[in-house]
């Protein structure tokens, strides 16, 4: 008995121990991934500026001042900005393609019925039968 409760709490141990020491090992992969970081250029602080609320709910002049708040240094004050006119996908001038099919379709499982009140046998029996009975 007294061998079993040793060999279990030698197991709990071990696996105490190789889990402080996987923690340990997080650990310095983390700080050398901070130690590894580069800081953002600052050309791009103008983009943090653009996803703050702030920023989203202010009028065009308070835009611009909050972006040439944060602009690099040497770099052009923003004077006027004006919102991009809206895309469409194809410019209204160049016309509708015409669609190729390249297809056969000679094959096709279905065939098209000129005449909508008559029902072939082949769909569905019970149908063709209620049309020829006249019922519902």
């Amino acid at each position: 008995m007294l061998a079993v409760l040793l060999g279990s709490q030698f197991v709990v141990n071990f696996i105490g121990m190789g889990l402080v020491l996987f923690g340990v090992a997080l650990v310095i992969v983390t700080l050398s991934f901070w130690r590894a970081a580069r800081i953002d250029p600052e050309a791009l602080a103008p983009l943090e500026v653009m996803q703050d609320r702030k920023f989203n709910r202010a009028d065009s002049q308070m835009r611009i001042e909050l972006l040439n708040k944060f602009r690099p240094a040497g770099a052009e004050p923003i004077e006027n900005m004006t919102a991009p006119s809206v895309l469409s996908r194809e410019p209204d001038s160049e016309p509708e393609k015409e669609v190729l099919d390249s297809f056969s379709h000679d094959d096709d499982a279905f065939d098209i019925i000129e005449n909508p009140n008559v029902v072939p046998d082949l769909i569905d029996p019970l149908i063709h039968y209620q049309h020829e009975n006249g019922g519902h």
